[in-house]
């Protein structure tokens, strides 16, 4: 029993001792210099969402156009052309996402043969709705709206 005790002793001493050394050496853990798993899964999405809208828009000859930065939470959906000799439609809208809402600020460009109109529509908001157990999409319109 004596020879255990005198044996465990110097055990137990020493990993006292390279417990307190690590704890001198190694304060804290070091920062890492890696995103955040959430930001780096908001950057990957945004990149497949551009990278398919680069195609749509190849592919539509221009026609249709899509943009989107997740980071910021913003959307450019572009479609229509400015191009043609008696009929010109062009629809071009900036989408921001916040608060479980999608604030649409849209233009619209009409040509009429030399005839051509522009029109700034206001900015709406539109949110997930449900009737009945059916889905569907709100829009608002702000006819007053005040910010502080």
């Amino acid at each position: 029993m004596l020879l255990a005790l005198t044996i465990a002793s110097p055990i137990a001493h020493a990993d006292e001792n390279v417990a307190l050394a690590l704890s001198d050496r190694w304060h804290e853990v070091p920062p890492s210099q890696r995103l955040k798993l959430s930001t780096q899964i908001t950057d990957e999405l945004t990149e497949l969402g551009n990278f398919i809208g680069t195609h749509v828009n190849v592919l539509s000859d221009d026609i249709l156009m899509m943009r989107f930065d997740g980071r910021r939470r913003y959307a450019r959906i572009r479609f229509g052309s400015g191009q043609g000799q008696y009929l010109r439609f062009k629809f071009d809208s900036d989408w921001y996402f916040a608060r479980g809402k999608a604030r649409v600020a849209a233009r619209v460009d009409l040509g009429i043969g030399k005839h051509d109109f522009h029109l700034e529509l206001p900015e709406m908001d539109m949110v997930p709705a449900s009737y009945r157990g059916e889905r569907g999409v709100e829009i608002r319109l702000p006819l007053y709206e005040r910010r502080w």
